[in-house]
């Protein structure tokens, strides 16, 4: 039997925005299938995903501002959708 070790998962600079796409994705594909179980736990995914790369360039804004600004899009998206969602419950 052999013991293999996973690399750590970076959050700081290019790696940590990289991270940020990835979810990104991973929740505009559950927005898209309507997948609202999938979207809750990315969200809360999000949130803690965002806080290490927050802590991780704690010195690099710019990585900060560039993972934030293509993630507040997904969330336009989702408000969107979920009011479509209210207002199709309520005619």
């Amino acid at each position: 039997m052999s013991l293999r070790l996973v690399e750590p998962i970076t959050y700081s600079g290019r790696s940590g925005v990289l991270q940020v796409r990835r979810l990104q994705c991973a929740l505009n594909k559950a927005l898209k299938s309507e997948d609202w179980d999938q979207v809750r736990r990315l969200d809360q995914t999000c949130a803690l995903l965002i806080d290490r790369v927050i802590f991780a360039n704690e010195n690099n804004s710019k990585a900060i501002a560039e993972a934030l600004n293509e993630l507040k899009g997904v969330y336009a998206s989702l408000i969107v959708k979920c009011k479509r969602e209210v207002a199709s419950m309520t005619h």
